[in-house]
């Protein structure tokens, strides 16, 4: 009988231990997918400033960056049980944006390579979904969104080496034109 309850008492003390780093590795996650899905936006929205290779490119990216701030949304709605403020989540985007570009072009390397991560992270998002997603798959899919890739690509590294710094260059030009305008 002692022998049982020191076996039982043992098991316990596994099992919460074993709850407890999961609960912790659910919650680092969650936290990983709401800071990189907001950095994301935050480089899209930057990236959406692009009309080469195509003019359509800054359309998608600025509609990336709406993708990006709803997933953000989404998970931080999830992890604090409130709905997430419109004019908060710009203010942070916005707060990001000027701290990537007060960083660049020291920061080109990691822009980068971030922006390739947001982009590799994007195409595994959109590989879950059907051909056609609903509302509803697209919900779904915010909702249990894996965490941000921590492999990348050369190739895809090589991609965004050049896109990358005419994003930051023409935004610089867009930000000084509208400060001259004030």
């Amino acid at each position: 009988m002692k022998k049982t309850s020191i076996t039982l008492n043992a098991l316990v003390c596994f099992s919460s231990l074993v709850l407890g780093v999961m609960t912790t590795a659910q919650a680092q996650s969650n936290s990983s997918i709401e800071i990189q899905s907001l950095r994301c936006s935050a480089l899209n929205q930057i990236h959406s400033t692009l009309t080469d290779p195509s003019p359509q490119l800054g359309e998608i990216m600025g509609e990336l960056a709406g993708l990006f701030a709803q997933i953000h949304a989404t998970q931080k709605g999830r992890s604090t049980k409130t709905k997430i403020n419109t004019a908060e989540l710009r203010s942070k985007r916005d707060e990001l944006i000027t701290e990537m570009s007060k960083g660049w072009p020291a920061n080109k390397p990691s822009m980068i390579r971030e922006a390739a991560l947001c982009d590799t992270w994007r195409a595994e998002f959109f590989s879950k979904l059907p051909e056609r997603p609903s509302e509803k798959d697209l919900l779904s899919a915010m909702n249990n969104m894996s965490p941000p890739p921590t492999a990348i690509q050369k190739t895809e590294i090589d991609r965004w080496t050049k896109l990358t710094p005419q994003a930051f260059e023409a935004w610089s030009r867009i930000k000084s034109f509208v400060k001259e305008k004030k």
